[in-house]
């Protein structure tokens, strides 16, 4: 039975995935806990008996230390996570002689382009802050390991309120002053979209690809724009907003424009991305 390894079931993006690839037939499929970790990932003993009892056929890590600040503030902490727990998975692979492949998710933060052009998987990295260093790292390590990694950025209804659309949400119901960006480019995907694709490329048994492909919607968009069709969509627009700069308004320095070409990953896997206005549309329909 080929066996399928979560790791950071209890994110978003995890637990999602989880509940999507939990439907294909004929796979064993084993998750790091769905409500809170079951399992130490800082403890590399912890973390390679955990593998081992299980012995997957693949991995995909959904694990990540995403809150820039806090990256910045305690930058052992965020390369512990966000590139040294990828290095240890590899090291385990190769002294037990494991065999299994492995997805890992990364950022679309790493591109900083000319505004309205989108990125390609081949163009200048920008490494600005310790989170951004931190992936490329865990990239690189993947790369050396025949790994698959998607550079992506996702939105949608979770149960913690951590994605962006939550965030449109909330901050338009309180009917307080806050700020959107109108300086940032983007094409993110649902949460649910990419589970699909994921699964997908399961079941297509794609999963053995390596390298690193741009994951996201069609085409780009402001994220203010993003944030006030967002919010038409679902009933709470209001005008208690103020656009501003991204790098005015927060200490950490941001990426200005993380659009992605996603031509390679369509060529690649046969799979049409959707157009960011049909995300929109179809993930509103979950908070109505």
């Amino acid at each position: 039975m080929f066996k399928i390894l979560v790791l950071g079931s209890s994110g978003v993006l995890g637990k999602q995935l989880y509940k999507e690839i939990k439907k294909i037939n004929n796979i064993q499929l084993f998750h790091s806990g769905l409500r809170e970790r079951k399992v130490d990932f800082l403890s590399k003993k912890k973390l390679g008996k955990f593998i081992l009892s299980i012995s997957p056929n693949l991995i995909i890590n959904c694990i990540a230390y995403t809150n820039i600040e806090k990256c910045q503030r305690n930058k052992l902490l965020s390369r512990k996570i966000n590139f040294g727990l990828v290095k240890e998975i590899f090291k385990l692979k190769e002294k037990k002689k494991l065999h299994f492949n492995f997805i890992h998710f990364s950022t679309d933060q790493l591109y900083n382009g000319i505004q309205n052009k989108p990125s390609k998987e081949v163009s200048k990295i920008y490494l600005i802050n310790n989170y951004c260093i931190h992936k490329r790292m865990s990239e690189i390590e993947c790369l050396k390991n025949n790994g698959l990694v998607f550079r992506t950025n996702f939105f949608g209804k979770s149960n913690n309120n951590k994605t962006y659309s939550d965030w449109i949400f909330y901050n338009f119901k309180k009917r307080k002053k806050f700020h959107l960006f109108n300086d940032v480019f983007f094409n993110a995907l649902r949460i649910n979209s990419i589970a699909k694709i994921i699964s997908s490329i399961i079941i297509k048994k794609k999963y053995s690809y390596s390298g690193i492909y741009n994951l996201g919607s069609r085409d780009g968009i402001l994220k203010s724009h993003f944030a006030l069709s967002f919010a038409k969509k679902i009933g709470v627009i209001n005008d208690n907003y103020k656009l501003i700069n991204v790098n005015e308004l927060l200490k950490v320095k941001r990426s200005n424009n993380m659009f992605m070409n996603v031509s390679k990953f369509e060529k690649k896997f046969r799979i049409r991305l959707p157009l960011i206005k049909n995300e929109i549309n179809n993930e509103a329909k979950k908070y109505l």
